[in-house]
C-alpha cells in the first residue's frame, strides 16, 4: 500500500480533483450554499466545499495522471503500478465514448513504474517512465486509442491491420532509469524526462523514425516540469535547489534559487494561468515558495538572437551578465499544519489546492504581486487582475492632499521663487510654513537694517543673539515695575539689548509704543484673547479691558470682571489661579496665571527677595511660540531665560516643530530641526526652497541638504517645470560664493574651445591674432582658436557669430560686453539644428518643424517658449 499522498486537479474538468494516497478518492468542488442539504462534504474555504464523488484503493499504484480528454465525461485516470503495468480507468461508472477504460499497458519486463503523463496537445499520447532493465527501454509512450474498439474500425478499412496495438509508439532510454517524464504543453510531441540521477533529456518525437534528443548534465535533474506559457522554459528541483532552465542554452541554468536547508524539495509546478510564476513546496514545510520570474522571457529571447551574431566569448559574458531575476515569497496556506502536496487549478488564476499531511484541503489564491508605477505627472499605475493595467489619475491625490500633488501646485504658482521671502507666505497654503517664510523675512530685515550684527547665519534666530551668560554673554538690568492701570500690584523686567534683538525677532519689540501696533493687528486679526493678553503682558490692564469688552464672545466679557475685581486678597488670587484651568483659550488662561503670580506693591519699591512662578504662562503650549519667547525675554532673569530658550529649541528640533527655526534661525540646528520635519511630511519642495533662499555656503555643502536640492530637482525635471528648475539653480549659485562658478559657452565642433574671445586674457584686442579685415569686422563667421568656420543659421544662411570680445551661448552673451539676445546661438536638443535666436523665434511663430527642410523634427512642439 502506498504511503504518498498526492492531489491533482482534472484538466479538463474543472470542478473536480483526486487526492491519492491509500485511496484514490475523487472530489467535486461547489459554493456551499449550493450543496444540497444533508449532504456531507469537505469545506476548502470560506466559499467552496468538496463532495467525495467516488473512491478506489490504491493498492500497488506508485503513480496517477488525469487525462485532459475533453470528451470523456468523467476524469480519465491513468494509473502506474509497481510492476510497470499502466491502467486507464474512471473512479465513477458512467458512459465511456472512447471505449478506454479499462485499457492496460504493459512492458516486456516488469519492473517499477515511476511517473506518468498524459499529453494535453495530443490528448491520446501516454508517457510511462520506469525503472532499468538491461534490455529494455525506460520510456514508454503509448497511443492509447491503438486497439480500442473505435481505432480496430478504423484499421479495417486500412493496410495498417498488421500493426501491433499493444506495442508502444515510442521507445527510449535503453538500460536507462527515468524517474519522472512530463509532455510539454507548448510544444507538439515534446517529452521532458529525468534520467539517471544526473541527466535532463528533452526528446522531440515528431518524427519517430529520428528522434532528436539534447540533454545537460546536472545533479538537480529531478521533478523536471516545462512551463505552459513558454515553450523554452523549464524548471527542475534537486535537495534544496530548484533549477530554471532555458532550452536554448541547455548547458548550464539560467538561475538556481536556493531554498533553507536541510529540508528537501519535493513538489515543483508551474502557475498554468500566471506567466513565469513558479511554486515550490519542501519537505515538512507549512508555506509554499513562490518564485516571480521578472523579465525573463523577454531577456532569454535577446540573448538567443545575440548567441546567433556574436563570438561564442562575448555571447556567454553577455547572457550571463543580463540574467533574469525574481522575486521570491512565502504564502500559508494551511495554517499550522505541514503540507504534503499542492496543485494549482488549470483554469481559474494563481487559485491552487494544498494538502495537509492530516488530509485536510485548503482552496487558496495567491494574491497579486502589485507593482507600483509613478508617473511623472502625479498619476498612479499598477497592475490588476487578469493582465490589465490599472491607472489612477491625480484627481484622488488632490482630494486626499497628497504632499507630491500639494508640491507640484506650489511649484507651477512659482512658490519659494518671489524676490521677497514673504510673497511665498501667501502661496505656502499652511499655516505653519506661511510663518516660516514670515519669520524668515523678518530676520532678514533686522540683519539688512543693522539691528542685528555679527550673525553666522544669514537669518538668525533667538538663540543666536542670546549667549549664555556663562559663555561672556550679557547681563541684564532689572526693572522692578508698577502695572500703571493699578499701581498696587507689581512686576519684575528684566532687560538688555539682546533680550531687544529677541524681542524683535519674536516680533514684538521693547516698550508699549512697539507693542501697541502688534495689539492692533492681533485684534483685527480675530485674536481678541491674544491681543488682550499681548496688552496684560506689556502692562496695560486697561486696554486688555478695552479688548475684552469689545470681543463678540460674551463669555470673554466674563475675564474682564475678573480683570477688574483685582484686589490684595489671597482669597481671589487662588481663586484666579484655580479657574484659569477652566477658560478655553490658551490666552486668557496665560493671563490670568500672570496676574495671579504679580505681587502686592510694597510702601517702598524694590526687587523682590523671591521672583515669581512664571512656569503656568510658558507651560501654555497652545501660545504661539513667538509669544511665549518673548514674554520669557521680559519676565525671566538670565539664567532661567537661556535654560528656557534652550530646553524649548531642543525639544522643537527632535520634534520637526517649524516654529522652532525662530530659535535656531537658518543655522546648523535650523538645517537638523528641518530635516525631522521632513522625514515626518515628505515636503522636500520646502526644505529644498529653504534651502537655496535661507542657508549659508557652507551649510548647502552638507549632504542632506545637497541631498534636498537634487531631489527637488527631479521631481522639476519630472513635472517638465523647467522655469522653476532654472529659478532654483540660480538661488542656490547665488547662496553658494564660495562654490566655484560655472562657466556655460558654445564650444567648436573641430577644436572643442570656446568660440568666444576670453574677454581680459591679453591686454591686445582678442581678435587681433586674425587677418586685418577680420580684426575690423564686428561679427566673425570662423572660430577664433583654429579658423574652421562656425555653423550656419537654419534660417537666413548666414555663419553664427558674436559681438567683438562677448560671450556665445545662454551663459556669456547676456554680459557686459556681450552680444545682444536676438545674436546668441540657439539650438534644438532633439535634432540638433539651430540659428540665431531671433529668427528661430520668429520661424516658430507661424512654423512647426524644423527650418530644415530635411528634417521632421516638431522643435516647437518639445518646449514652447511660453514665458520670457
Amino acid at each position: 500500500m502506498s504511503s504518498r499522498l498526492d492531489i491533482l486537479w482534472s484538466p479538463a474538468h474543472h470542478d473536480k480533483f483526486i487526492v491519492w494516497g491509500p485511496d484514490i478518492t475523487l472530489y467535486e468542488v461547489a459554493r456551499i450554499k449550493e450543496i444540497e442539504k444533508k449532504t456531507t462534504f469537505t469545506p476548502i474555504s470560506s466559499t467552496y466545499g468538496a463532495t467525495v464523488v467516488a473512491s478506489q484503493s490504491a493498492s500497488g499504484v506508485r503513480c496517477v495522471d488525469i487525462s485532459a480528454e475533453p470528451e470523456q465525461p468523467e476524469p480519465l485516470l491513468a494509473l502506474g503500478y509497481a510492476s510497470g503495468r499502466v491502467s486507464l480507468t474512471t473512479l465513477k461508472q458512467t458512459y465511456d465514448p472512447l471505449g478506454l477504460v479499462g485499457r492496460e499497458f504493459a512492458p516486456r519486463y516488469q519492473r517499477l513504474c515511476n511517473s506518468v503523463s498524459w499529453s494535453h496537445m495530443e490528448t491520446n499520447m501516454l508517457a510511462v517512465a520506469m525503472d532499468k532493465h538491461r534490455s529494455d527501454h525506460c520510456i514508454l509512450v503509448w497511443d492509447v486509442n491503438r486497439g480500442s474498439a473505435a481505432a480496430d474500425e478504423a484499421l479495417e478499412s486500412t493496410s495498417q491491420g498488421s500493426v501491433d496495438p499493444m506495442r508502444p509508439l515510442a521507445e527510449m532510454g535503453l538500460s536507462e532509469t527515468a524517474h519522472n517524464v512530463t509532455w510539454s504543453n507548448c510544444s507538439n510531441r515534446t517529452l521532458l524526462a529525468s534520467m539517471n540521477l544526473k541527466y535532463i533529456k528533452i526528446f522531440d518525437l515528431r518524427d519517430l523514425s529520428n528522434k532528436a534528443v539534447s540533454m545537460t548534465a546536472t545533479r538537480y535533474c529531478y521533478g523536471v516540469c516545462a512551463d505552459p506559457n513558454s515553450s523554452h522554459q523549464l524548471a527542475s528541483r534537486g535537495e534544496n535547489v530548484v533549477c530554471l532552465w532555458d532550452t536554448r542554452h541547455f548547458d548550464r541554468p539560467v538561475l538556481s534559487l536556493q531554498h533553507p536547508r536541510p529540508l528537501a524539495v519535493t513538489h515543483l509546478q508551474w502557475c498554468p494561468t500566471r506567466r513565469n510564476l513558479l511554486l515550490s513546496l519542501q519537505r515538512d514545510s507549512k508555506s509554499l515558495r513562490i518564485h516571480d520570474i521578472q523579465q525573463a522571457s523577454a531577456e532569454w529571447k535577446k540573448n538567443a538572437l545575440d548567441v546567433l551574431t556574436a563570438t561564442a566569448v562575448e555571447a556567454e559574458v553577455e547572457e550571463y551578465s543580463r540574467r533574469p531575476s525574481v522575486l521570491e515569497r512565502d504564502v500559508t496556506p494551511g495554517g499550522s499544519q505541514p503540507l504534503v502536496a499542492f496543485c494549482c487549478h488549470p483554469a481559474h488564476e494563481a487559485r491552487l489546492l494544498a494538502l495537509s499531511a492530516t488530509g485536510g484541503l485548503v482552496d487558496y489564491t495567491v494574491c497579486e504581486r502589485v507593482a507600483v508605477s509613478w508617473g511623472a505627472g502625479g498619476g498612479l499605475a499598477w497592475s490588476g487582475g487578469g493582465g490589465g493595467l490599472r491607472v489612477l489619475n491625480d484627481d484622488l491625490c488632490g482630494v486626499v492632499k497628497d504632499i507630491s500633488h500639494v508640491m507640484r501646485r506650489r511649484a507651477q504658482t512659482d512658490y519659494g521663487l518671489k524676490q521677497d521671502l514673504w510673497q511665498n507666505a501667501d502661496l505656502a497654503d499652511d499655516d505653519a510654513l506661511s510663518a516660516l517664510w514670515h519669520f524668515m523675512a523678518l530676520s532678514k530685515s533686522l540683519v539688512e537694517d543693522g539691528c542685528i550684527r555679527n550673525s553666522p547665519w544669514k537669518h538668525p534666530g533667538v538663540l543666536t543673539v542670546l549667549r549664555s551668560p556663562g559663555d561672556g554673554g550679557y547681563r541684564s538690568e532689572i526693572v522692578p515695575s508698577l502695572l500703571p492701570d493699578m499701581p498696587n500690584r507689581r512686576v519684575t523686567l528684566y532687560r538688555s539689548a539682546e533680550r531687544t534683538r529677541a524681542l524683535q525677532l519674536c516680533g514684538w519689540g521693547w516698550g508699549w509704543e512697539n507693542a501697541d501696533a502688534g495689539v492692533e493687528r492681533a485684534e483685527a486679526e480675530g485674536t481678541p484673547c491674544r491681543a488682550a493678553a499681548l496688552a496684560a503682558f506689556h502692562l496695560r490692564l486697561r486696554t486688555a479691558l478695552d479688548v475684552l469688552a469689545r470681543a463678540h464672545e460674551p463669555q470673554l466679557r466674563v475675564v474682564g470682571l475678573a480683570l477688574a475685581g483685582l484686589s490684595e486678597e489671597r482669597l481671589w488670587r487662588e481663586a484666579l489661579a484655580a479657574g484659569a484651568s477652566a477658560l478655553p483659550d490658551a490666552y486668557l488662561r496665560g493671563l490670568l496665571h500672570f496676574l495671579a503670580a504679580s505681587a502686592p506693591a510694597p510702601p517702598a519699591l524694590h526687587a523682590p527677595s523671591a521672583p515669581p512662578d512664571l512656569s503656568a504662562v510658558l507651560n501654555e503650549t497652545e501660545m504661539r511660540l513667538e509669544d511665549r519667547v518673548a514674554f520669557a525675554c521680559m519676565f525671566l532673569s538670565d539664567g532661567k531665560l537661556h535654560e528656557y530658550v534652550r530646553h524649548t529649541a531642543d525639544a522643537l528640533v527632535q520634534r520637526g516643530d517649524l516654529s522652532g527655526v525662530l530659535l535656531t534661525g537658518a543655522g546648523a540646528e535650523g538645517a537638523a530641526l528641518l530635516q525631522h520635519w521632513l522625514d515626518a511630511s515628505g515636503d522636500v519642495q520646502s526644505a529644498a526652497l529653504l534651502a537655496a533662499r535661507c542657508f549659508t555656503p557652507e551649510l548647502l555643502a552638507l549632504p542632506h541638504v545637497q541631498h534636498w536640492l537634487d531631489s527637488y530637482r527631479g521631481l522639476l525635471d519630472g513635472w517638465r517645470l523647467w522655469w522653476a528648475r532654472c529659478a532654483l539653480d540660480t538661488w542656490v549659485c547665488g547662496g553658494s560664493a564660495a562654490a566655484a562658478v560655472r562657466h556655460v559657452c558654445v564650444a567648436c565642433t573641430y577644436c572643442g574651445k570656446s568660440v568666444a574671445a576670453a574677454a581680459g586674457a591679453r591686454p591686445r584686442p582678442p581678435l587681433a591674432r586674425l587677418p586685418p579685415p577680420a580684426a575690423k569686422m564686428k561679427q566673425i563667421s570662423s572660430c577664433p582658436n583654429c579658423r574652421k568656420p562656425l555653423p550656419r543659421c537654419a534660417v537666413c544662411s548666414l555663419h553664427l557669430g558674436t559681438g567683438a570680445g562677448g560671450g556665445a551661448g545662454g551663459a556669456a552673451g547676456g554680459g557686459a560686453g556681450g552680444a545682444a539676445f536676438p545674436r546668441w546661438f540657439s539650438w534644438c536638443v532633439a535634432c540638433r539644428h539651430g540659428g540665431h535666436a531671433a529668427h528661430l523665434m520668429d520661424w516658430f511663430k507661424e512654423h512647426a518643424e524644423c527650418p530644415v527642410s530635411s528634417c521632421n523634427c516638431r522643435c516647437s512642439t518639445l518646449d514652447p517658449p511660453h514665458r520670457l
